[in-house]
C-alpha cells in the first residue's frame, strides 16, 4: 500500500488480565482537546518527518487512514512514516512503544490514537516538550496534551445507525456489543443511538450489551450468550468492527438470518459483501481517509501558527444496499 518504506514496528500484545486491568477505574475518554499551540515553547517547527501510530493494522479501516495521511503529507513535501503494533487485539502499552520510538528517532509530528488518556499521558507530553506536533484520532483528553483531535461525531454516528436500522425493522430489540464502559466514543456512540431511537422509534430499544474489552476473540462467545439469554433479540449491533463477523456467525448458525439483522460500522470489503448478500443490514462509515487527511491538514496549520479548534469532525453517512456507492 505504501510506496515509501513502512516501519512495522513488533510490541507485545496485552493479556487480557492487563488490558482488562489497564481498562479498570480509568476516566472517561473526551470528545475534545486542549486549544493548539504549536509547541511547548510556542517556536513554530519545520515538518519533515510525520509519523502515523496504527492502533490497529489488523483492521482494514486503519489502513485507510495511513492511505490517506501518506498521500496527504507527501502532497506537503514531508516524508510520511507508518508504524504499528502486532497482533490482533489492541495493544495500548505497544502504541505508547512506537511513539516513544518515533520521538527518539526524531520525527516532527505524531497522529495518535490515545485510546485510554492516563496511559498516553506521559508521552504525549513527552512529545509536546520535544516541539513535536501531536494530533489524536477519535480518542484523547485535555490532560494528554494532544493539540486537537480529528475524528467522528460518535452520536451522530449512533443516530444514523438508529436511522438506518428504524427503516426496516422499527421496533427492533437490539443487543450491543462495545469495547469496554470507559471507552467513550463508544458510550457515546450507543447514547446517539438510544437517544434517536427514544425519538423516532419509540418500538426500539436496546434489550442487552455487553464488551469486549479489546480482546475481538470473545466477540464469537459473547453473542451467543447474548442470544440465548435473550431471544427477543431481533437486532445486533457491534460497534467494534473487528467483532461484526462474530455476530454475522451467530445469527447464521442459529438459523436466524433474516430473522435477526445485523448493523455496524465502516464500509470494508468484507462488511461491502455482507450487505450485499444480505447478512449485514447496512453500516455507518466513519470517514477514515477524511480522518487521515485532516490530520495531517492540522499539522501543516499548526506548523503555521494556527490555532486549531478542539475537535475536528469527519463525515459519517449510512449506507446499506440502497446506497451503496461504487467501488
Amino acid at each position: 500500500m505504501f510506496s515509501t518504506p513502512v516501519r512495522r514496528a513488533s510490541a507485545a500484545v496485552l493479556t487480557a488480565s492487563a488490558l482488562a486491568a489497564a481498562l479498570t477505574g480509568c476516566g472517561a475518554l473526551s470528545g475534545g482537546s486542549i486549544a493548539a499551540s504549536p509547541d511547548a515553547s510556542g517556536a513554530l517547527r519545520e515538518v519533515k518527518t510525520i509519523t502515523y501510530v496504527n492502533p490497529a493494522p489488523f483492521y482494514p479501516a486503519f489502513d485507510d487512514v495511513g492511505r490517506c495521511f501518506e498521500d496527504a503529507a507527501k502532497a506537503n513535501g514531508w516524508t510520511p512514516v507508518e508504524v504499528g503494533t502486532s497482533g490482533s487485539a489492541v495493544d495500548n502499552q505497544g502504541a505508547i512503544d512506537l511513539i516513544s520510538q518515533a520521538i527518539a528517532n526524531g520525527t516532527d509530528a505524531l497522529v495518535v490514537f490515545p485510546t485510554i488518556p492516563e496511559l498516553f499521558t506521559p508521552v504525549i507530553q513527552q512529545a509536546r516538550s520535544a516541539g513535536i506536533y501531536v494530533v489524536a484520532q477519535n480518542a484523547g483528553d485535555p490532560s494528554t496534551g494532544q493539540q486537537t483531535q480529528v475524528g467522528t461525531d460518535a452520536k451522530q454516528l449512533g443516530a444514523l445507525i438508529a436511522e438506518g436500522l428504524g427503516k426496516t425493522n422499527p421496533s427492533a430489540k437490539v443487543g450491543i456489543l462495545s469495547g469496554s464502559a470507559s471507552t467513550t466514543p463508544h458510550v457515546q456512540e450507543i447514547e446517539g443511538f438510544t437517544e434517536d431511537a427514544k425519538k423516532n422509534f419509540p418500538d426500539m430499544s436496546v434489550v442487552a450489551s455487553d464488551y469486549t474489552n479489546g480482546d475481538p476473540t470473545k466477540a464469537p462467545e459473547l453473542f451467543s450468550n447474548m442470544l440465548t439469554a435473550h431471544p427477543e433479540i431481533t437486532a445486533l449491533f457491534p460497534i467494534e468492527g473487528t467483532s461484526v463477523a462474530a455476530a454475522i456467525t451467530a445469527v447464521k448458525e442459529r438459523g436466524l438470518t433474516g430473522k435477526v439483522q445485523v448493523v455496524a460500522n465502516d464500509l470494508t470489503a468484507d462488511h461491502r459483501a455482507a450487505i450485499e448478500d444480505g447478512t449485514l443490514l447496512g453500516v455507518g462509515e466513519q470517514g477514515w481517509c477524511e480522518a487521515g487527511t485532516k490530520s495531517v491538514q492540522a499539522v501543516k496549520d499548526l506548523s503555521e501558527g494556527k490555532t486549531l479548534p478542539d475537535f475536528i469532525a469527519t463525515t459519517s453517512t449510512f449506507y446499506d444496499k440502497s446506497n451503496l456507492p461504487a467501488q
